[in-house]
């Protein structure tokens, strides 16, 4: 497999990744019955921060992650990722 090809596999499986994450983080906001508004309060951060992330226009730094996750009941821990084994390797 050659180097493009596999640098675009592993920017489609980010953005994968990080859609999958953002997707579940909207539900559990949903899931606390917590307005963008609301979350960004108890957050101290600003209402765009929100927007901008669970639009996808922007991935959160680590710190701001953190600091969204908190008011939901959630924080970040390092997990393995499940892979499809891969013929091609």
């Amino acid at each position: 497999m050659n180097k493009v090809k596999k640098n675009k596999e592993y920017d489609e499986n980010l953005l994968k990744l990080e859609e999958e994450f953002i997707n579940d983080f909207i539900k559990l906001r949903k899931d606390k019955h917590l307005t963008q508004e609301e979350l960004a309060r108890r957050a101290n951060v600003i209402r765009l921060t929100i927007t901008r992330i669970e639009n996808l226009v922007t991935s959160p730094q680590l710190d701001t992650l953190i600091k969204i996750l908190e008011p939901i009941g959630y924080t970040v821990k390092i997990v393995p990722i499940k892979k499809k084994k891969n013929t091609e390797d």
